[in-house]
């Protein structure tokens, strides 16, 4: 009786404590004079609905068992599922409106002004740096930090990224996609109609992306396949592909790089979550992510190492020696206190690194594929501009210029422009309000939103809004990007200045309105390894769809059903991704024949 009266008391006490933050949450909405909803949980701030939206059961609950107007309040109040939602609630609620709930206040975000408005504001707006703190696997990096720190480290991060390492991408990336066709060919018998099927692209574009990154990011070159050989004692192999770890290593380089960026929560969890003065013996299960954290560590550590002061600035560009280089300038200059990153710094930010560079990157391209497949006349635009571009150019495409290629390969960035807009890697990008709040300026009007208010800037919804893409803005059309196309919705902003955002720093295509574009964020903080990431991206595309046509495998009528279907009901955890696969043929051109 005393345990039931005890629990029925403490029930009581939450209830009044809920609806007193409910209330008080309510009236600070109100007082922005900003569309709003009440919501009775928050999506983010759930743990148990997180867990949920792990299981693909519960998004098929949602979005085949609901009526859709209940479906989109629930997706769009979750990170996960909030892409289905597309520009849906912001044609009800307008483009900007507020989520209500007892643990916080979210304000929804799809006006490119606005957005722009945010980005250009940073002290205002700051990025909400809680909820990466996870991510302070080495310590402090670029994504964890603000003011200060932040700018030391943009600082010294920033330099590597330049036209020298963006070259380094170009020749990786040329025979990493050279040797992943290699090992489809191998791997997979030609079928009766003259091609190969690749049951799962996930895979390989993550190893292809991963192994672009060791080459350009860590100066360790590795091949596709993965290799058999045993590992050669000395203190130089231990980066070797070897088909065992060396001695002292629980993972090879290779293997920890992709367990780490795979692995993320459960690395977390054992690494910074759970409390040091619990023995690991007891956690077992986590043996793998303690020993992940604690390789990559040493295995960083012998690079910067290895990558001695004198033979920095003449050596290959790859991202670490150029983090070295720059804190080598520093530290014998007399005109600045900042003596660069330290060497546990530059773990953080070359891991950080992996995690941005790798998967966003790889996804994109499983993507493109699918869409290409399912867009044979897109498919056939591609073709025709990677020949145009390669005239003149040796056959031999490990031979292509990147100065000269890159710039004329216009289609496959269009097509990464066109993939990224319809299914943008971080579907929100997060901010928040400060302290003191800054007034933003929606529909001519001044609006102040609370103190310490998560602001979501929506690229799922400012990706598909017609106002700034056009009748046509649902569909996968690149050419929409293409410069030369007139015709183009874009094309009506030719003529004004300041359009040309992050990723977007080329006259070979048509800019959309500033903050109506956001797969790399904008502003002070845009990421600083988009042309990274585009080089490698062109670079797949360029050199695939010269010799190959794909398709999908399955030539049946529900074939491309299921495709869509499966396009339709991606998610995301940290990025954008399709839960399924779809089989792919891969075919070869007939003029490929004498090559």
């Amino acid at each position: 009786m005393i345990i039931s009266s005890l629990i029925l008391g403490l029930l009581g006490l939450y209830a009044v404590d809920y609806f007193r933050r409910l209330l008080k949450n309510i009236r600070l909405a109100r007082r922005t004079k900003l569309p709003y909803i009440v919501l009775p949980v928050s999506g983010s701030a759930s743990i148990p609905l997180k867990i949920l939206c792990g299981f693909k059961w519960f998004a098929d609950a949602i979005n085949y068992h609901l009526p859709g107007w209940l479906a989109d309040i629930v997706n769009d109040a979750t990170y996960d599922f909030r892409w289905t939602v597309k520009d849906r609630r912001a044609k009800e609620l307008g483009n900007m409106y507020l989520i209500v709930t007892a643990e916080k206040i979210d304000c929804n975000v799809t006006d490119a002004s606005v957005v722009t408005q945010i980005c250009n504001a940073r002290q205002s707006f700051p990025k909400p740096i809680w909820q990466y703190k996870i991510l302070d696997l080495y310590g402090p990096n670029l994504v964890t930090c603000e003011d200060q720190a932040w700018a030391h480290h943009r600082r010294h991060t920033a330099p590597p990224f330049n036209e020298k390492n963006n070259a380094l991408v170009w020749q990786e990336s040329i025979r990493q996609t050279t040797e992943m066709i290699d090992h489809w060919q191998r791997l997979h018998s030609p079928d009766d109609k003259q091609g190969f099927v690749v049951a799962n692209t996930r895979d390989d574009f993550l190893n292809l992306t991963l192994n672009v990154l060791s080459g350009a990011g860590f100066g360790v070159r590795l091949p596709f396949k993965p290799s058999l050989q045993n590992p050669i004692d000395g203190p130089d192999d231990i980066f070797q592909d070897t088909a065992i770890p060396p001695k002292g290593f629980g993972f090879t380089f290779r293997s920890v790089m992709a367990y780490m960026n795979v692995n993320i929560p459960t690395v977390v969890l054992a690494n910074i979550v759970l409390p040091k003065w619990i023995p690991r013996a007891l956690v077992p299960w986590l043996k793998p992510d303690f020993e992940a954290h604690r390789d990559l560590k040493a295995y960083l550590q012998r690079l910067i190492a290895t990558a001695a002061p004198e033979k920095t600035a003449n050596s290959s560009p790859n991202l670490i020696k150029g983090l070295l280089l720059s804190r080598n300038q520093d530290a014998g200059s007399s005109t600045t206190k900042d003596s660069g990153l330290t060497d546990l710094e530059i773990i953080g930010n070359m891991h950080i690194f992996t995690i941005a560079g790798h998967e966003t990157t790889a996804t994109s391209l499983r993507f493109a594929f699918l869409l290409l497949a399912l867009h044979q006349d897109v498919q056939d635009w591609l073709y025709e501009s990677i020949l145009v571009a390669a005239q003149g150019e040796p056959a031999d495409v490990a031979k292509w210029d990147y100065s000269r290629m890159f710039p004329q390969l216009i289609a496959p960035l269009c097509i990464m422009l066109e993939t990224m807009r319809l299914y943008p890697p971080v579907v929100t990008v997060p901010k928040s309000t400060s302290e003191n709040p800054y007034p933003l300026e929606y529909h001519g009007k001044e609006y102040i939103l609370p103190p310490f208010t998560n602001i979501n800037l929506n690229s799922s919804s400012l990706h598909y809004l017609e106002e700034y893409w056009g009748p046509d803005a649902a569909q996968f059309y690149p050419q929409r990007w293409d410069a030369r196309n007139q015709e183009s919705f874009l094309a009506k902003n030719t003529l004004t200045p300041g359009l040309a955002g992050p990723g977007l720093e080329y006259a070979t295509v048509h800019k959309p309105t500033r903050g109506a574009f956001i797969p790399f964020s904008d502003g002070f903080r845009a990421c600083l390894g988009k042309k990274f990431a585009q080089v490698e991206f062109v670079v797949a595309l360029a050199v695939l769809f010269r010799d190959y046509k794909v398709e999908l495998a399955d030539d049946g009528p529900g074939a491309r059903l299921d495709a869509e279907r499966v396009l339709r009901e991606s998610v995301a955890v940290l990025t954008l991704a399709m839960r399924e696969n779809i089989p792919l043929r891969f075919r070869r051109r007939s003029h490929c024949d004498g090559l």
